[in-house]
């Protein structure tokens, strides 16, 4: 069967075909840490998955230290990064949905390298990323795909993915909106977040400009809804059939936010659907990541440099009746890729126990050489296995409202209750604050249907959480500075909550104090 594919993703534009000298290795290595936000480790083909979502990940990948049980801090943006930046657990930054800024007192990866003499640098698509949230600081450049004179690049990349006949999406010309009316998500911002090509080459444009070591961080947010994966990544995974499929199956938030509660779910067909759309957003990423790479090699960077790839948590995609990154403390969400490459100071490997992205922090530093401020992070080079726990927080109960209002039968109570997942050796215990538990062994269970809390949780589960608490450094509000002002906060907000809200989070007022 013959068809069409529509508009193609333009070639990147960055300098991988240029002749680069090579340049003096610098006195401390370069840091490039790369985010992909809303990218779950068993999607990717470096883990096993089944389509060649990260080929480009999988080859560079052979000369680095890829982490098979990494997990993130967090499960949405806000937290997530803000334990990266700072080397602490969530509830130690105070960066939640209820206080969505950064404290001045809160010391990031970024202000510790600058401190050192390195330049840095921040590129973000995902609107969390920024000065409003204070999340960037330490940064000496800030850009965004949505701001600046990026911005009408980043929407005329996102628009050339378009395809005419897509109904799939809220962007998508055929898109229509649910006859119930509840619209938590405009995407006003997602319009300008296919923007990883855009990304990599002002990374590699400022690299070019500078003379010492410096740090680079990417956050790049294809794989976020609404996915627009290039023709390219969607000829390479999946046919004709199942490429129609996706064009008419709706996939919008709004959509999958009510399938949370059992309102609309999709059924066996447009799952296959949605998750192959997922994974063709994914090899986009890839694709892009590819190039930048090949940018460092290209300047004779790349082994000077240490590299870090991860993602701020996963995504859900109908499993445990489940969708985007909200509600749950499952591995769809929490388990993410981590692959950090230094072959100078860290040799190739595998490393098969539970890890934490909040070590990022603490890792970077060692193999740069940087004294650690006092953190819970600990370097990965420790092989050591002292379990992990991710935190979620109780969401608010706006998220919940939409649904109740057009379904007034929707019981709020099991959404709205925060919770811990511990993960140690094959074991996940998730408990929430309602006094539910799950227990699975995720080496014979990965997609963890089999719970086993019937037998009891395991004692040295509970020893990792009574650990982490014990260990866990309190959040002072008393340290706030004046910048942290909560009227100054909620002040510099008032945009960012409209960005946030277009990208399906949501935010309330009250301050916590």
């Amino acid at each position: 069967m013959r068809w069409r594919w529509g508009l193609a993703l333009g070639a990147l534009a960055v300098a991988g075909a240029v002749a680069w000298s090579i340049r003096r290795p610098a006195s401390r290595p370069n840091v490039v840490f790369i985010v992909w936000d809303t990218v779950r480790a068993d999607h990717l083909s470096l883990y096993g998955h089944g389509r060649a979502t990260t080929p480009r990940l999988d080859a560079w990948a052979r000369d680095a230290v890829v982490f098979d049980r990494a997990r993130s801090p967090g499960i949405w943006t806000l937290p997530s990064h803000a334990s990266m930046f700072t080397g602490n657990p969530v509830p130690s930054t105070g960066a939640d949905e209820r206080w969505m800024w950064l404290d001045g007192a809160q010391l990031t990866l970024a202000e510790v390298l600058k401190g050192a003499g390195y330049a840095t640098f921040s590129f973000a698509a995902n609107a969390l990323l920024c000065k409003e949230t204070q999340l960037t600081q330490g940064f000496d450049v800030v850009t965004n795909s949505y701001r600046g004179r990026l911005a009408a690049l980043a929407a005329r990349n996102t628009r050339s993915k378009l395809l005419p006949a897509d109904a799939s999406h809220e962007l998508a010309p055929l898109w229509r909106p649910p006859a119930h009316g509840a619209t938590n998500s405009e995407w006003a911002r997602a319009a300008y977040k296919e923007a990883a090509p855009l990304g990599v080459e002002a990374t590699l444009r400022w690299i070019d400009r500078q003379d010492g070591p410096f740090f680079a961080f990417l956050n790049l947010m294809e794989a976020h809804t609404p996915r627009l994966p290039s023709v390219e990544s969607r000829r390479a995974l999946f046919d004709a059939d199942l490429h129609g499929r996706a064009l008419t199956t709706d996939a919008s938030h709004i959509r999958l936010h009510f399938a949370n509660f059992g309102k609309d779910f999709p059924e066996t067909d447009e799952l296959e659907a949605i998750r192959a759309v997922y994974d063709a957003a994914l090899r986009d990423l890839d694709v892009a990541t590819g190039a930048l790479i090949d940018g460092l090699e290209a300047r004779g960077l790349l082994e000077d440099t240490i590299v870090v790839l991860t993602a701020d948590h996963g995504e859900q995609l109908g499993e445990h009746g489940r969708f985007n990154h909200r509600f749950s403390l499952y591995d769809t969400l929490v388990h993410v890729p981590l692959v950090v490459r230094y072959p100078a100071a860290m040799a190739p490997g595998r490393v098969g126990h539970p890890v934490s992205t909040t070590d990022i922090f603490a890792t970077v530093l060692d193999l740069a050489g940087v004294p650690s401020p006092p953190v819970m992070a600990r370097s990965l080079r420790d092989a050591a296995d002292r379990g992990v726990v991710t935190f979620l927080d109780r969401p608010l109960e706006r998220e919940v409202a939409s649904v109740r209002g057009v379904h007034p039968d929707i019981d709020p109570a099991p959404w709205l209750r925060e919770g811990t997942a511990v993960a140690l050796g094959d074991e996940v215990w998730i408990h929430h604050s309602d006094g539910s538990d799950q227990v699975y062994d995720v080496a014979a269970d990965p997609v963890q249907e089999r719970n086993l809390a019937a037998d009891g949780v395991p004692e040295h589960l509970r020893q990792v959480l009574a650990t982490w608490r014990a260990e866990l450094p309190p959040y002072d509000p008393s340290r706030r500075g004046p910048a942290d002002d909560p009227k100054a906060v909620r002040a510099s907000q008032e945009e960012l909550r409209a960005e946030l809200e277009a990208l399906g989070y949501a935010s309330e007022d009250a301050s916590k104090d």
